[in-house]
């Protein structure tokens, strides 16, 4: 059945990447499963294939064959989808090492076919578990069950909240929110609430995550530089006030930090 499935859908945008020695990171492991022992994370570890990409490299496409499942060990990856009709592109979120991808199509047991397509942002390494043995090693391991739905949780708090912002929010306050996560993930301290913000992220990702034309993006960065927010270079960004864009994100702490941990 999956062999037909591999057949059916599009592959031919992904280009394979360089395979490493089966010798896994175990600190990317240790993230995602803190609930197990070592000796099951050891277990784990021993069934990936380490896989190296460069930056701005596919890993999978939306609507591909999903044969497994991947975890980020280094290195950062954008997921998103594609609008149906325009084919317009919408970033939904960035993974950091110890976070997944492919885990809905794992779990849905529908037909194997990833929901999002994956990219790297810089260079990355994936560990990568193929569905019959992940879905072996879990079952007889609830604790790892009980780490993987923590994760489930936190990443249908973190939509239900972008979502109902979007609808209630301007896009001025949604940026605002944007920058300060950014900044507090990303951002190197120079003092008198200065921030420099060097990003590896263009613009128009930027303008993705937020759901907005790249034209209307740099519409409201205009705005932010005329009253103050912030200076934009081309490495990044100088944010000269983080408490007044911290007024106008007007953003609950537990929210920012979800919203933080997704970037």
């Amino acid at each position: 059945m999956e062999n037909s499935l591999a057949t059916a859908y599009t592959r031919a945008d992904l280009r394979m990447p360089k395979i490493l020695a089966k010798d896994t990171p175990a600190g990317c492991v240790a993230k995602a499963f803190p609930g197990l022992p070592e000796s099951d994370r050891k277990a784990l570890q021993d069934l990936a294939l380490v896989l190296r990409y460069d930056g701005d490299e596919l890993i999978a496409q939306e609507n591909s064959y999903a044969s497994g499942v991947y975890l980020v060990c280094d290195g950062l990856v954008a997921i998103g989808k594609y609008a149906p009709q325009s084919h317009e592109k919408r970033v939904l979120r960035f993974l950091a090492p110890g976070e997944w991808y492919g885990l809905e199509p794992f779990f849905l047991r529908g037909p194997p076919v990833n929901l999002q397509y994956a990219r790297t942002i810089v260079e990355s390494t994936l560990l990568f578990f193929e569905t019959a043995r992940f879905r072996s090693f879990l079952e007889r391991r609830p604790m790892g069950l009980a780490d993987l739905c923590r994760w489930f949780a936190r990443e249908v708090s973190m939509l239900e909240f972008k979502l109902t912002r979007e609808a209630t929010e301007s896009a001025d306050r949604n940026l605002a929110l944007l920058l300060v996560a950014l900044a507090n993930k990303y951002g190197h301290q120079e003092g008198d609430g200065r921030v420099r913000l060097e990003l590896p992220i263009t613009r128009q990702m930027m303008a993705e995550l937020l759901g907005v034309s790249l034209e209307t993006l740099m519409r409201m960065l205009r705005r932010f530089r005329e009253r103050g927010l912030i200076e934009s270079h081309r490495w990044g960004f100088r944010i000269l006030s983080r408490v007044r864009l911290e007024e106008m994100a007007r953003t609950p702490e537990l929210y920012r930090t979800i919203i933080e941990q997704t970037l």
